[in-house]
């Protein structure tokens, strides 16, 4: 077993080896998607596993997980020395986890105190005092905890965590809901990640019915107000790259599909009102590139390099449909708002309509020379509007594939297409244009934009706005009336402590001005008087504007902090749900195993069911104590969640009437 072991470890050292050479040597690998659709080392990691016994190899316990511990981890948790009683050299012993409950939740990651130990995300680290492991390693374990804890190749995956909420609806959601629309209330505003430049924005969704945008910043999700420009909120993308974003039809979810080139890619949906993440979808090899929520929320579809198109259930996780259709990456996919049908585009041009109920296709589409960029559907779900890297847009009327229109949209490729309300569409491309169309594809106006080529557009809740994303990072907001440009949002924000530090210096600068010297001279007098009472309450007003920033800076600080504890409680909670499910189980066990005991005759058998109903009696008494110390943990947060909450009310109640004087 070791030999093999060894084995596996050189062969993938090698394919390290021949990964980063081939990626030295053919810079066209690394082009950025936005430009190719290509990724690097694709083609390569379709060559190995080609190799390999399976198309898919399962990463397993056994093979692959067990040499990276003993390698790792094994000094400190194994058999004979169990630090925070957690043996990690078993398959079993790790799936019963330590002293502070189970250590891997199946399908989860993110929730796997495994997987935040290993990765340095939290305390206490995994290996202590050390670097965190190298990526490959660390995609291993991802791999099998998002695969569902597979001991051996032939295993099958240890059921995981149903999604926090039921996400399905009664009705499909088709017009504007009777409920005030959703807003985010009390995110944290601090960046994950801030670069020295800001990256191309392939991802940006607007909400059907309220003044909200999101965009696909590094590893984070940015939410902004289209009515005043204000940043609402900022969501961890802990996969990677968001790549596509959607909003739910109610407005009140929001999708992120993104990942790691050539490594991993996932879905994840928010309720948008407190940033709770309710569902993780999909355990792909590779970046999500085009995903949807379909109007019911019972489904996500998504799809990527693999070129198949994937629909999970949101209640339950599982593939509901593999369909392999694509001749190449799957570019582009949404739902229609009825729900009935499914639109998926690919690099190769191809346009496909599917029943998402039973992943049958219904058309295939044919005309763009190009790949298909993006895909948007009109409200009456009749037509679907396609563009395209050949420049054009073209409708389709669903009820027979056909092509109802087309046009010549953008030089050197159409790279985004978005329906209104009204059935007015606008679109994004290569050539750096924002321009608005009418219903039957009459050019009505187009918005100055940066120079740079324009990735994504959306319309704003309301139809008012056109929101759009460059190449180079930026993003704006227009008048859809008259292309008048109303402003900019910062995909790219400063950490809060730098922003509260710049407003801190410019209240000191508007401070030590003072008042300058007046002239001499009899005559200019009185203009005089007039220019200095004007200087002194332009700086007045400019000094309560540069407090109000700073004091509203400090109270965002405060509200990132109440928002990270609440999610430290919220995951408590999660752990606390699920040892009370293990102690069910358990539990459940134990009165399986006592009747058959007590139907038992043979001997041997009675003996074996004793041992093991011994065991389980001994985990419930383990569990149970787990349960209890978690518990009152949780209380213990819970009471300071309280009172940190409270205290945040009172400092927000004290400056909100200063602050209501001045408009930032």
């Amino acid at each position: 077993m070791k030999r093999l072991r060894t084995k596996q470890r050189l062969v993938s050292s090698n394919l390290s080896l021949v990964t980063g050479d081939l990626q030295r040597s053919s810079p066209g690998l690394s082009q950025s998607p936005a430009t190719s659709y290509q990724l690097p080392v694709t083609s390569l990691m379709v060559f190995i596993f080609a190799l390999s016994s399976s198309a898919e190899e399962k990463t397993t316990y056994d093979d692959h997980v067990l040499p990276l511990i003993e390698a790792n981890c094994a000094q400190c948790h194994n058999s004979d020395k169990k630090k925070g009683d957690l043996d990690l050299t078993s398959y079993s012993a790790l799936l019963k986890g330590g002293g502070s409950g189970p250590v891997v939740v199946s399908g989860n990651p993110d929730s796997s105190k495994l997987w935040k130990a290993v990765t340095h995300a939290e305390d206490p680290t995994m290996p202590p005092k050390k670097p965190p492991l190298p990526e490959t390693e660390l995609v291993v374990f991802k791999r099998w905890i998002a695969g569902g804890l597979l001991e051996t190749s032939g295993s099958k995956a240890v059921a995981g965590a149903r999604p926090t909420v039921d996400l399905s609806l009664k009705v499909a959601a088709t017009s504007k809901p009777d409920s005030p629309p959703p807003l985010p209330r009390e995110l944290s505003i601090e960046p994950v990640v801030h670069t020295a430049r800001a990256n191309p924005i392939n991802g940006l969704a607007a909400s059907p019915w309220a003044p909200l945008v999101a965009l696909a910043g590094q590893k984070q999700i940015l939410l902004y107000n289209t009515t005043n420009l204000d940043l609402l909120g900022i969501l961890p993308f802990s996969e990677g790259q968001p790549w596509d974003l959607k909003f739910s039809r109610s407005g009140r979810l929001l999708l992120a599909g993104g990942g790691q080139s050539a490594k991993s890619g996932k879905v994840i949906l928010w309720n948008i009102e407190t940033g709770e993440p309710v569902a993780r979808i999909g355990h792909e090899y590779d970046l999500v590139m085009a995903a949807d929520l379909s109007p019911d929320q019972s489904k996500v579809a998504l799809g990527g390099p693999g070129r198949l198109v994937k629909i999970y259930s949101t209640a339950t996780g599982e593939l509901l449909h593999q369909i392999k259709k694509h001749t190449d990456w799957v570019t582009a996919l949404a739902f229609s708002p009825n729900g009935e049908l499914l639109a998926t585009g690919d690099r190769n041009g191809g346009l496909v309509l599917w029943d998402p109920d039973n992943g049958q296709e219904l058309f295939t589409t044919a005309g763009h020379k190009g790949g298909v960029s993006a895909v948007s559907w009109r409200d009456d779900s009749k037509l679907v509007a396609s563009s395209s890297e050949d420049g054009t847009v073209k409708l389709w009327d669903v009820s027979d594939g056909k092509q109802a229109k087309t046009w010549k949209a953008h030089n050197g490729g159409a790279l985004c297409v978005a329906f209104n309300h009204d059935g007015q569409l606008v679109t994004a491309g290569r050539d750096g244009a924002i321009i608005i169309w009418s219903a039957e594809g009459a050019r009505l106006k187009t918005c100055d934009f940066s120079g740079e080529m324009a990735l994504r557009c959306a319309w704003t809740h309301d139809n008012s706005g056109i929101i759009a994303s460059d190449f180079a990072g930026h993003v704006a907001l227009w008048q859809a009336k008259d292309g008048r440009r109303l402003g900019d949002l910062d995909a790219n924000p400063p950490p809060i402590a730098d922003q509260i530090l710049a407003a801190q210096k410019r209240v000191e600068q508007i401070q030590s001005r003072g008042d300058k010297p007046a002239p001499d001279l009899a005559a200019a007098e009185a203009d005089v008087m007039k220019l200095e009472l004007k200087t002194t309450e332009d700086r007045r007003v400019e000094l309560a504007t540069a407090n109000a920033l700073w004091k509203r800076l400090t109270l965002a600080q405060s509200q990132a902090t109440l928002f990270k504890t609440r999610q430290t409680v919220s995951a408590k909670r999660r752990e606390v749900e699920s040892l009370q499910a293990t102690l069910m189980q358990t539990r459940d066990e134990i009165a399986r195993l006592t009747k058959e005991l007590n139907a038992a005759r043979d001997p041997v058998l009675k003996l074996e069911l004793k041992n093991a109903l011994k065991n389980q009696q001994r985990d419930l008494k383990t569990l149970g104590a787990q349960l209890k110390t978690e518990q009152a943990d949780l209380a213990i947060d819970q009471g300071r969640l309280d009172k940190m909450a409270s205290e945040f009310e009172q400092i927000r109640n004290a400056s909100s009437p200063r602050q209501s004087q001045t408009k930032l």
